[in-house]
């Protein structure tokens, strides 16, 4: 379930796979190889158009930096089976900390998950500490733990700040995140001030290449999907 609420796209696997199944026992097989043809010609024009950056602009969220805020939230983009940070967090984590040696906020708050793999419990906490500890005494760093959603991460965070007395936070994400996270932190009573991320392979940039167009077009389908969930949760407007 957490999986599903993680990556709703997923759940539009199982009944394609059903489908395909049915229809290749039936005299209606022929339907699959045209449907795999448009799935081709759709890569064709992700990977080598700019289809990709104008479906996904609408997604982006980018507001004006403020002087100061009270913390900045660090989003998390996932864990590998070998408890180490993926990508992504990190191209995350790095823009946070840079914002907080800029003196935006003295304090950053980093989501950190804990999750099984094969029923083994795994965390990327000790990766995360590794390369916090590289910034020094300068940034306070708060741990954000069980974290499995944008919507638990906001509520972890809201508790914390309430009990700090904090109303403004940055939200540091990746392009595509930004205005379903956002909206996300501002449904849980947050002042928001949203900040994409400069992310590696993310498909947005000037040079991005075929493979980096798909993965932001996965990235697309991925954030449509779940902005689509989330709404009718009632976790955003």
């Amino acid at each position: 379930m957490q999986q599903l609420l993680r990556r709703p796209d997923l759940a539009l696997y199982i009944p394609a796979a059903v489908v395909g199944a049915v229809l290749g026992v039936t005299r209606l097989r022929p339907l699959l190889w045209i449907g795999a043809a448009v799935i081709v010609l759709i890569c064709l024009v992700v990977a080598y158009t700019p289809l990709v950056g104008a479906i996904s602009r609408p997604l982006v969220r980018r507001d004006p930096i403020p002087a100061r805020v009270d913390a900045i939230a660090v989003l998390s983009a996932g864990l590998t089976a070998d408890s180490m940070m993926r990508g992504e967090t990190l191209d995350r984590l790095l823009n946070g900390l840079a914002l907080s040696r800029r003196g935006l906020a003295p304090v950053v708050l980093v989501s950190r998950e804990r999750r099984a793999f094969q029923g083994r419990p795994v965390s990327d906490s000790a990766d995360l500490q590794n390369i916090t500890s590289l910034i020094g005494a300068t940034t306070s760093i708060i741990f954000v733990d069980s974290v499995f959603t944008t919507r638990t991460e906001a509520l972890r965070m809201k508790a914390i700040a309430h009990s700090n007395d904090w109303t403004t936070l940055a939200v540091v994400t990746s392009p595509m995140h930004t205005r379903r996270a956002c909206a996300t932190f501002e449904a849980v009573g947050f002042r928001v001030v949203c900040v994409p991320a400069s992310v590696r392979g993310s498909g947005l940039s000037g040079g991005r290449n075929a493979e980096d167009r798909l993965s932001a077009f996965r990235s697309w389908l991925y954030e449509t999907f779940a902005t689509d969930s989330y709404r009718r949760r009632g976790w955003i407007p």
